[in-house]
């Protein structure tokens, strides 16, 4: 957290580290927006029970933006899943996502939860390092973005 000093000088609540990456608040998404891996991940549940949202990503401290969140809320599971999606070089990139419990969770928390686990494989350090993210996508999933 940001606080002020009496000197007007900003400071870090005992964090310095200003990397990875934020979103914003998430949204609902209709299904026809869904990128492949997640339409194939909510198939087979019962459509009345999905709950579709996204985010815009961006790096920090930068504020560049750096792709999208996209998670899959099952109200009547408590499951949910979600995955990174990326346009780069005209290729629409998307991580594969899996389902976790997400009982008691709200949105947010649900949203921090598959940020953790994306943080967790590496999924970031591409765009930090500024490679390509196409070592942390599924080959199978990247579709022309043209």
């Amino acid at each position: 957290m940001l606080t002020q000093s009496a000197d007007a000088e900003v400071m870090l609540d005992g964090q310095d580290d200003l990397s990875g990456i934020y979103w914003t608040p998430p949204g609902e998404m209709e299904r026809k927006c869904a990128h492949r891996n997640l339409a194939e991940a909510i198939s087979g549940r019962n459509p009345d029970c999905i709950k579709l949202f996204a985010a815009n990503a961006f790096e920090i401290p930068s504020a560049f933006p750096a792709g999208f969140l996209n998670v899959a809320i099952d109200t009547a599971a408590k499951e949910a899943c979600g995955l990174y999606r990326i346009s780069y070089d005209c290729i629409d990139y998307a991580t594969r996502p899996e389902w976790f419990s997400c009982k008691d969770m709200d949105e947010d928390e649900v949203f921090g939860s598959v940020y953790a686990r994306l943080e967790k494989l590496g999924v970031f350090h591409w765009y930090q390092e500024g490679g390509s993210p196409r070592q942390f996508m599924d080959g199978d999933a990247a579709e022309s973005a043209l």
